[in-house]
């Protein structure tokens, strides 16, 4: 059933990922329906992305969505060997400047010392952490590719956040835009979708701000020292200034967005589930006065448990980007055409009742073993930074981030709600699955 011109699309709600799950248990975990006017492949279980997502025959995106940043988003976007060497270099380069090591782990707990003392000042009262915390986790991001942290109040960690959001609100995974990505964007150059017009243009402006970066570091013409993403990319791209910015871009509003929307969903977990939050502060206070490490994390089994039933629990990324078939496959017995689209449900995954029981509901100790002391890190059914060759290059920056500031947080306060109010957990789904922005109360603990 499907409308000439739209396909399915009116058929779809704001919860897409709900209706084609449905229709993965009715029709099986391989089924297709028409986009707009692009027919689609759904996977939706944990066998068919599985078997899907480790093909070298799909290891190439379709054409991007995400053509209304300016200079695009480098390696996220493109395919064959350009793809590999820009995301083989840009990782390279993210090693060279302290990621997974001490420099950048220090700046971290730095930033996350200054956002505890930030959320401290508000006293209790009840405040909206959103803005909150994308402007601080913009700052250490920006501290990894441009090699400084920005000052509190420059102007600068507006600009950055701007774009966060702008980039969010910008993209629905599964929507007109997806469907029909150059008519909306032409309609928003025109002016006829207002609000998308002005996330356009705090684009612009985070871009421009990228290259006036790249070109001022260009020109200081010193030796590689490689402090900072920049110039740790010294290396022979493709057309390697334009695809710098767009690797720049995607590692900043990727990694940027989704771990501010985790985070934003831990908390409010944690706020709805309160005995779930008191196991992690009773982690963390025995954990305490040894302090917080990556190298150390495996002393906090309760914390990155809670993180990873957040992950699955809302699902930040219900919808991968997308494949294409690179060549007539056949996947799950079904045969599948040259050029075909090929989207994976991560959300259907992550609420099968086969893998989890009650997927509704929010229970960390899934992730746990019998006596609580180790962790399932590779559970069957769950993939928060996608799956195969393509999957999130970021994993390990947002896990580390994730971890810091929950425990950090978990130390200082008992997150709550507004009193005498009932905390909303529905969501809405844009460049991410993101909740509903509200206020919780960070209680100083004593």
């Amino acid at each position: 059933m499907c409308v000439p011109i739209l396909g399915y699309l009116p058929f779809l709600s704001s919860e897409p990922y709900r209706e084609l799950h449905q229709m993965a248990l009715k029709y099986g975990g391989i089924f297709g329906v028409s986009i707009g006017r692009t027919y689609t492949v759904f996977l939706g279980n944990y066998a068919s992305l599985k078997e899907a997502l480790g093909k070298s025959t799909l290891s190439n995106k379709p054409e991007s969505s995400f053509d209304f940043i300016p200079d695009g988003i480098g390696f996220s976007s493109i395919n064959g060997e350009a793809w590999s060497e820009q995301r083989r270099y840009s990782m390279r380069a993210m090693r060279n400047v302290g990621l997974g090591r001490d420099t950048w782990e220090a700046i971290l707990q730095a930033e996350v010392s200054d956002f505890v003392d930030l959320v401290s000042r508000q006293e209790g009262r009840p405040f909206d952490p959103t803005l909150l915390l994308t402007v601080s986790i913009s700052r250490n991001i920006s501290a990894l590719l441009f090699g400084r942290r920005l000052a509190l109040d420059d102007e600068q960690a507006d600009l950055f956040a701007d774009a966060v959001h702008a980039a969010s609100q910008f993209a629905p995974q599964i929507g007109a835009r997806s469907a029909f990505p150059r008519l909306m964007d032409a309609l928003a150059r025109i002016g006829l979708l207002e609000k998308k017009a002005v996330n356009l243009d705090k684009l612009a402006d985070f871009n421009k701000f990228v290259r006036k970066e790249v070109e001022e570091r260009r020109k200081q013409k010193v030796e590689v020292n490689e402090d900072d993403f920049i110039e740790g990319n010294k290396f022979p791209l493709f057309l390697a200034e334009i695809n710098l910015h767009g690797n720049i871009q995607a590692l900043f509003i990727g990694a940027s967005d989704t771990t501010r929307t985790s985070l934003s969903w831990l908390l409010l977990a944690v706020a709805a589930h309160q005995g779930a939050q008191r196991k992690v502060q009773e982690e963390a206070d025995r954990e305490g006065g040894a302090g917080l490490t990556w190298a150390g994390r495996g002393r906090y089994p309760v914390a990155m448990a809670t993180i990873m039933e957040g992950q699955r629990w809302r699902t930040v990324s219900p919808f991968n980007a997308g494949r294409i078939a690179m060549e007539d496959m056949k996947l799950g017995g079904y045969d599948i055409r040259k050029g075909t689209i090929i989207v994976a449900n991560f959300w259907s995954s992550h609420n099968d009742t086969n893998y989890w029981k009650d997927p509704e509901e929010f229970r960390p100790e899934r992730f746990l073993s019998e006596d609580r002391t180790q962790v399932n890190l590779k559970p069957e059914s769950y993939a928060p930074f996608s799956y195969g060759k393509r999957n999130c290059p970021g994993e390990t920056v947002a896990m580390m981030e994730i971890l810091f500031y929950f425990v950090s947080i978990m130390k200082k306060f008992s997150v709550l709600p507004p009193e005498g109010q009932k905390l909303n957990l529905k969501g809405t789904l844009g460049l991410t699955y993101q909740p509903v922005p509200q206020e919780l109360r960070f209680v100083p603990r004593t």
